[in-house]
């Protein structure tokens, strides 16, 4: 889940990204919570007791009270990590983002058509540096996988084969355990021996699955509405 704040002194303006945020999270199918502010001092003084933990901040350069320049300052005194993105009325201060490490800034008067394309860089970039991957131990060797890259799991009795494209692993561990793990990651179990990526699916059929590296999983009846379901959300 993504932690994103709002920090303006304008309320329309935090109500606008708010729902924009959400809009564009939902879009691309990824949790985040938004935490407001109308003021810089608040959010300053969240990172000074080691409570914020914001993986993006949309911060106005010229707020009343404590601006987004001198905001941001004192927030890379404690955090050189999260990505910062300005929100100016006006290009004059956008040469000083340089100086705190800003990743974007946008223009009010542009907010409307320009931050989804804004944000959507945003988030390839958070993506990137926070991939989600499965991590298992195999014999003194811990190995980790980016989920993208998982076809599915097989299951015979206790040893688990995890399937990539390239290269496959084997390591002990309970699928059921497996499954509530990446139960939100799109994996679903289509059936006893399998928990497949549902991105990865080509078709589904009556008794089976084909996935994109054309393996043909079995589908067991009892658990193929779950599959088919699975199937169509990911496609969308």
């Amino acid at each position: 889940m993504l932690n994103i704040a709002i920090c303006d002194d304008e309320k329309y303006i935090c109500d606008f990204l708010k729902k924009s945020v959400m809009d564009c999270l939902a879009k691309a199918d990824i949790n985040g919570e938004v935490t407001v502010f109308d003021d810089g001092e608040p959010l300053v003084e969240l990172y000074k007791q080691e409570k914020a933990g914001f993986d993006l901040i949309l911060l106005d350069i010229t707020m009343k009270k404590c601006d987004g320049m001198t905001a941001a300052k004192k927030i890379r005194a404690v955090d050189d990590k999260v990505m910062i993105v300005f929100v100016t009325a006006s290009a004059e201060y956008v040469f000083s983002g340089y100086e705190v490490k800003a990743f974007r800034y946008i223009l009010k008067p542009e907010l409307l058509h320009g931050f989804p394309g804004v944000f959507r860089e945003c988030l390839e970039e958070l993506t990137k540096s926070n991939e989600i991957r499965f991590t298992f131990q195999k014999a003194s060797e811990t190995v980790s996988i980016p989920l993208r890259d998982i076809l599915y799991f097989e299951s015979d009795k206790r040893i688990i084969t995890v399937k990539c494209h390239n290269e496959e692993y084997s390591f002990y561990e309970k699928l059921d355990t497996i499954e509530e793990q990446l139960k939100k990651q799109d994996f679903v179990r289509c059936h006893q021996s399998f928990l497949v990526n549902a991105k990865k699916i080509t078709s589904v059929r009556v008794n089976d699955l084909t996935l994109s590296n054309g393996a043909v999983i079995p589908v067991s009846k009892r658990r193929a509405k779950d599959t088919n379901e699975a199937f169509l959300w990911a496609m969308r």
